[in-house]
C-alpha cells in the first residue's frame, strides 16, 4: 500500500518540449492554445528587443516574443522549422513565443523538477527526461515582463 500512496502523491503534468538554440525547454501543454508556422510580424515601435512584433490570429492581434533573444541564446541559423507557440498565462494573457522547433511531449513528475537558485528567473527548474536535461520555463514570468504592470494582481 505504501508504494501506491507514493505514486498517488506524484503530480504528473503533460509538457510540450521545444528547442531554443542548443537547449531544450518545456511548458505545460494546458498553457498552449496552438502551434503555428512562423510568419512575418508587424514591428512594434519602442517594444523590448525580445519582442518580434505582432501577428493577426483570426482577428486577434497577438504580441510575439522571440524566446532566443529573451533567454539570451543564439537561435538556430536559417531554420525553416521555427514556429510560434500561442500560449495563455495563468492570468489570462495570450501571446506567442517563437521557438526553433517543437520536438516532443512528455509526462513530467513535478516532484522531480530541481529548482534553480535564481529569484525571479525565467526557469522554475530543470528536469531529466530520459538522458536530457530540460529547462522548465516559468511562463508567467516571461509573459509578465511583456505586459509589465498592466495586469493588476
Amino acid at each position: 500500500m505504501t508504494e501506491e500512496a507514493g505514486t498517488e502523491d506524484a503530480k504528473i503534468v503533460k509538457m510540450i518540449v521545444f528547442v531554443v538554440g542548443e537547449q531544450e525547454y518545456c511548458i505545460p501543454i494546458l498553457s498552449v492554445r496552438e502551434i503555428r508556422k512562423f510568419e512575418k510580424t508587424t514591428a512594434l515601435p519602442y517594444a523590448p528587443t525580445y519582442v518580434c512584433g505582432a501577428i493577426n490570429l483570426r482577428g486577434v492581434i497577438l504580441t510575439v516574443i522571440d524566446l532566443a533573444v529573451y533567454l539570451n541564446v543564439k537561435p538556430e541559423a536559417d531554420n525553416p522549422r521555427r514556429v510560434v507557440v500561442i500560449v495563455e498565462s495563468s492570468n489570462g494573457i495570450v501571446c506567442g513565443i517563437l521557438v526553433d522547433r517543437v520536438i516532443d511531449m512528455a509526462d513530467v513528475n513535478l516532484g522531480e523538477i530541481q529548482a534553480v537558485s535564481e529569484e525571479g528567473s525565467s526557469l522554475s527548474g530543470l528536469v531529466m527526461i530520459g538522458d536530457r536535461i530540460i529547462g522548465v520555463l516559468r511562463l508567467d514570468t516571461v509573459v509578465g515582463e511583456l505586459v509589465g504592470n498592466a495586469i493588476p494582481e
